[in-house]
C-alpha cells in the first residue's frame, strides 16, 4: 500500500491532489503543531484582475500558547466567511462551475462553525470530490500515533502497513531518510509543476489554491493534475 500524508489544509494547491491521486491513503496530520509563522494552513492564493489574492482563515491564538491544527478555532466565522463568499463571487461568478461550487462552500463554511480543522477537512474533500479523485483521507488522531517528523510518518507508514510513502520531492532536505530505509519503506517523491490552464484575468499564475483550478476547468481540472505530477523514485 502507498500512503501520503499531509496538515490540514484550507482549500490546497494541486500539489496535495497530485499527492493524493497517486496514493491508496492519505493520513491527515491534524494532531501536528500549527506553526507560529507562515504557514499555508490556513491561507492560499487565489486570483483577481491585479493578480494573485490572499485568502486568509483567521484563527484564535492570543493567551492559547501552541496548538495543535484539531484544536484551532476560526475567529470571528460568520464575518470571514461573509467577507471569503463575498471575495468569491467578485472574482469568479463567470464562472460555469460558480454556483453550485459557492453553494457547496457555504454549506460547509456553515457546518464547521468555528472549527478550523472540519472547515478544512471539509472543503479539500469537496475539491477531491469535484476533481473525481476517490481516495482513503483518515486523521493521525485516528491512529493514536503521535509524534513529530522523520519518526512520526516512519511510525505512521508502519500503523496503517504502508509499503510506500509519498513525499513533496526536497521533501529529503528535512527529513532522515535513513528511518525509512531501516524501516523497509520505500520512499517516492512528488514533484508537482503546475500545467499551464485557462485562467481569469489575464495571464497565467502557477500553483494557486487548486479552487482556481476548479472553476476554470471543471472536471478536466484532474488531467492538469496528473500531467502536472511526476513520481521520482528514492
Amino acid at each position: 500500500m502507498r500512503i501520503s500524508f499531509s496538515q490540514p489544509v484550507f482549500l490546497p494547491w494541486g500539489g496535495f491532489f497530485g499527492r493524493l491521486l497517486h496514493s491508496d491513503l492519505m493520513i491527515l496530520l491534524d494532531w501536528t503543531q500549527f506553526a507560529r509563522g507562515f504557514t499555508f494552513v490556513n491561507r492560499n492564493r487565489l486570483k483577481g484582475p491585479q493578480g494573485e489574492i490572499w485568502i486568509t482563515v483567521p484563527v484564535k491564538k492570543k493567551g492559547l500558547g501552541l496548538q495543535k491544527i484539531s484544536q484551532l478555532k476560526i475567529n470571528q466565522p460568520a464575518r470571514w466567511s461573509e467577507k471569503f463568499l463575498g471575495l468569491l463571487k467578485h472574482y469568479y461568478r463567470h464562472s460555469l462551475y460558480f454556483h453550485p461550487t459557492e453553494e457547496a462552500l457555504r454549506e460547509i463554511i456553515c457546518r464547521a462553525g468555528d472549527d478550523f480543522c472540519q472547515l478544512a477537512v471539509s472543503s479539500l474533500k469537496f475539491l477531491a470530490q469535484a476533481f473525481s479523485i476517490n481516495r482513503e483521507l483518515i486523521f493521525q488522531s485516528e491512529t493514536q500515533v503521535e509524534g513529530k517528523g522523520s519518526s512520526l510518518l516512519v511510525s505512521l507508514a508502519v500503523k496503517t502497513g504502508a509499503s510506500e510513502v509519498i513525499l513533496p520531492y526536497l521533501a529529503d532536505r528535512h527529513l532522515q531518510m535513513n528511518l525509512f530505509q531501516e524501516a523497509g519503506i520505500k520512499v517516492i517523491f512528488l514533484k508537482y509543476v503546475q500545467e499551464p490552464y485557462p485562467q481569469f484575468w489575464g495571464n497565467f499564475i502557477g500553483n494557486l489554491s487548486a479552487l482556481d483550478l476548479w472553476l476554470c476547468c471543471g472536471s478536466q481540472g484532474l488531467r492538469k493534475i496528473a500531467e502536472s505530477s511526476r513520481l521520482i523514485d528514492s
